[in-house]
């Protein structure tokens, strides 16, 4: 079992690789009542070409796929595995993402009984085509929601008008045709591919002895025929630099009208390190020409123009990027025109050092007691392991951050060319 301590915060990760490929990492955290566990595998919406394993061809499967296996595996004919995790202390719960689907529990006591529940429930897939039809009909009532909730439409809208080809268009839990057209041997296939345990990271987190989560894990896998595979070829995506569309509109029942601005983006091509360095200093650029303590807010706020739903939002992967901004307002051509100039304006030219260092220092007061959380660090972890970081390695690259990068990044990351203009309007009665 490897040991990683981090000093700048006083942290000692375990981690631990299964025969079967299966990587574990463990964070004691002594005199916590609650320990926290994710079951995750690298598989999200996005995923939906790939090269099944042992196979030479790509496949594609129906959009929603991810989403629809998270559904399957929690429901069990044998027992309803929410009652079961509550019964033993434990609330469970799951999400599917872009890039990934967890399965969690936390729980104050019958850690190693919930554990070895987590994992069966995620690791014994049984699908029939009755079972897969009962499910398609639950999923589109909860597809249908979704598209009720403006902020969810407007967001949707938005990527579909910024990109042509890329996945990130299509809505996680798929489209109602979509998830009629998945089939159970569509989903046994995803299951195969990417629930294989040289996929996926199981994340402890709580007042744990590491030795003994490592015997309860491998005691568990070691019953399973399995053994490790190679990573997963997924298929590349082949999209335009420029947006799909410039304009998009559509009427809905709302209170007042939502505008959401989005500015497409390229991928770059750079260490993983640098990637969580540029998302958060693109995050610290619109924290300080838009955040709540400048100037421009509250000008935008006293004139009327945004609302508390006012945001904004940069998002950088290896396939994809963009920023939006957003909120509801009954002038949405003013609102856009002094969010564009105040874009323009400080492009690649912030000199406000005094409100840099106070945003920095915020931010690292934030992120250290964010560590209290064991379901912040495990989440975050997942989600930056898979994307080659470790959460704890934060610090480090926040101190890496100037104003001087922040103004680099913000010439590099914000194509103001590539700009979609959303809106949601009033529907008339």
């Amino acid at each position: 079992m490897k040991q990683h301590y981090y000093d700048v915060i006083d942290e000692t990760v375990y981690e631990h690789e299964l025969q079967n490929g299966l990587r574990l990492f463990v964070i004691p955290k002594p005199g916590f009542q609650k320990t926290f566990v994710t079951y995750t595998t690298q598989f999200g919406s996005l995923d939906s070409r790939f090269k099944p394993l042992g196979k030479d061809e790509f496949v594609t499967v129906p959009d929603g796929v991810a989403h629809f296996l998270e559904h399957k595996l929690f429901e069990k004919e044998e027992e309803d595995l929410f009652t079961a995790f509550a019964e033993e202390n434990a609330q469970a719960n799951a999400f599917t993402s872009f890039d990934r689907t967890s399965y969690l529990f936390s729980a104050t006591d019958h850690l190693e009984n919930n554990i070895k529940r987590l994992l069966t429930m995620v690791e014994t897939p049984y699908f029939t085509k009755e079972t897969v039809d009962k499910e398609k009909g639950i999923i589109a009532e909860e597809i249908k929601m979704y598209q009720e909730q403006p902020g969810y439409k407007l967001m949707f809208n938005t990527l579909r008008a910024m990109y042509e080809k890329h996945p990130i268009r299509v809505d996680i839990a798929g489209s109602v045709e979509s998830i009629y057209d998945i089939t159970k041997d569509d989903l046994y296939l995803c299951y195969e591919t990417f629930y294989h345990p040289s996929n996926m990271v199981l994340f402890v987190v709580g007042d744990v002895e590491p030795q003994y989560i490592v015997d309860i894990v491998e005691e568990h896998e070691n019953l399973r025929d399995k053994t490790n595979q190679p990573k997963i070829e997924r298929a590349l995506i082949d999209e335009p630099k420029s947006v799909n569309q410039h304009v998009v509109s559509e009427e809905m029942k709302l209170q007042s009208p939502k505008l959401m601005l989005g500015f497409k983006n390229q991928p770059l091509d750079e260490s993983p390190e640098k990637y969580v360095q540029r998302d958060l200093e693109m995050t610290f650029f619109y924290e300080l020409i838009f955040g709540e303590e400048t100037e421009f807010y509250q000008e935008l706020l006293n004139d009327d123009l945004i609302d508390e739903t006012f945001g904004y939002q940069f998002v950088l992967e290896q396939t994809y990027s963009f920023s939006i901004i957003t909120s509801a307002t009954n002038h949405p051509d003013q609102l856009k025109q002094l969010l564009i100039k105040q874009l323009k304006d400080n492009k690649g030219n912030l000199t406000d050092v005094e409100a840099f260092d106070l945003l920095k220092k915020q931010f690292i007061g934030e992120f250290i007691s964010s560590l209290n959380s064991p379901e912040y660090i495990a989440n975050q972890y997942a989600k930056l392991y898979f994307e080659g970081v470790s959460v704890f390695d934060m610090l480090n690259i926040v101190e890496n951050i100037t104003l001087e990068s922040v103004n680099e990044t913000s010439q590099l990351c914000l194509d103001l060319d590539e700009m979609v203009d959303s809106r949601l309007e009033l529907k008339n009665k």
